[in-house]
């Protein structure tokens, strides 16, 4: 009996902090359409595709499959956690950033739940990895995969890596603050499946973040995000 009563309560546990509120429950999104998130096989003219979708189509881009997060997940859970080469006011300052930096897609589709403390027994469906530096020398990193499954498109990340300066050693100034901000929004905007960057440095998904610029979204940057989760997921557009 305690055996049984153990067992339950395992998975119980893992039920409610891992699996939890999909589309439909209480602070989530509605439910979609079954065709919206069983577009694997459909084909999308580009002309109607690409007209006043921000940047969807920008460079000539007219071929692509559209991989994103189905909608059905109702939310996104995103861990942060403690920047393990840094302390005290500085590790603090900096998981700010990325906090304010992940918060401002919330609702853009999805609500977005942030866990943060330094321990946790959630599951995540992105997860933010602190790094000193990249071989690349970018400013940040977000690895995202995806399966085929039946009609069904299931992505998938395997951490949205972001760059901490060696100057944040020494603390975190506005500047830096502000920095590692649009970092994070240019990355989770990668997570949420914008596979491509900007063509106007105004806007965060431009391939340059430059030092001492405000971190905030443009119309092209929500406009893109909103057009790409319109379309069916995994379909074409040609």
């Amino acid at each position: 009996m305690i055996r049984m009563i153990c067992w339950g309560a395992f998975v119980f546990a893992i039920y409610w902090f891992g699996f939890r509120g999909g589309c439909g429950t209480s602070g989530a999104l509605a439910c979609p359409p079954p065709e919206l998130e069983e577009g694997v096989g459909v084909m999308l003219d580009a002309r109607e595709v690409c007209s006043g979708s921000g940047y969807l189509c920008a460079g000539g881009r007219s071929n692509f499959q559209v991989i994103r997060w189905g909608l059905d997940k109702g939310r996104l859970r995103v861990r942060v956690p403690p920047v393990e080469f840094l302390q005290g006011a500085a590790e603090k300052r900096v998981r700010e950033a990325v906090v304010e930096g992940i918060k401002a897609w919330d609702r853009k589709p999805f609500p977005i739940i942030i866990d943060s403390g330094d321990y946790t027994l959630r599951l995540w469906d992105i997860r933010v990895v602190w790094t000193q530096g990249m071989n690349n020398h970018a400013a940040g990193q977000a690895r995202v995969g995806w399966q085929v499954d039946g009609k069904r498109i299931r992505m998938e990340t395997d951490g949205m890596a972001v760059v901490i300066p060696p100057q944040a050693m020494a603390g975190v100034d506005e500047a830096l603050f502000e920095f590692i901000k649009s970092v994070t929004m240019h990355e989770m905007s990668h997570a949420l499946g914008v596979i491509w960057h900007s063509d106007s440095p105004r806007d965060i998904m431009y391939p340059q973040i430059m030092p001492n610029t405000r971190a905030e979204l443009s119309e092209r940057d929500l406009r893109t995000v909103e057009a790409l989760y319109e379309l069916p997921n995994g379909a074409m557009v040609q």
